[in-house]
């Protein structure tokens, strides 16, 4: 009996990871929207865009043209809502820049709404932010 109890134990852990549980892959939402704050920071346009639907992309990477006197000086959520129910969220982006030659500092505003885009049953999904950001002075 002693044979087969040490038997179970080393199968059992082999067996147990074998059943069907919910997996969560993806990062969840305050994950995604700090690292799409940390992107518009650090003036990654490229990388901020990758969390837009594909028809804004083009619109923030035209807003920010890769101009060498603009300097971001910090960026911010001045508030973050998220909806688990419905499966949205919305925030307040606050980025603060100045553009040379001047070095008053500005701010420039974007209302955020994202977006849970479901990916099957057994993941979270992906978060994305629906439409395009507001005029870049």
């Amino acid at each position: 009996m002693n044979k087969y109890f040490l038997l179970s134990v080393f199968i059992l852990p082999f067996l147990l990871s074998g059943c069907p549980r919910n997996i969560d892959l993806g990062p969840g939402y305050q994950a995604m929207s700090k690292d799409f704050l940390q992107a518009m920071r650090w003036q990654d346009f490229h990388g901020a865009a990758a969390y837009l639907q594909d028809g804004s992309r083009q619109q923030l990477l035209a807003s920010f043209n890769g101009s060498e006197d603009l300097h971001i000086v910090d960026a911010e959520y001045q508030y973050s809502r998220l909806n688990k129910k419905m499966g949205t969220a919305e925030s307040e982006l606050t980025l603060k820049y100045y553009m040379l030659p001047s070095t008053r500092v500005k701010d420039w505003v974007w209302k955020i709404d994202w977006v849970l885009i479901p990916v099957d049953t057994k993941q979270r999904g992906t978060w994305q932010v629906q439409g395009a950001p507001p005029a870049f002075p």
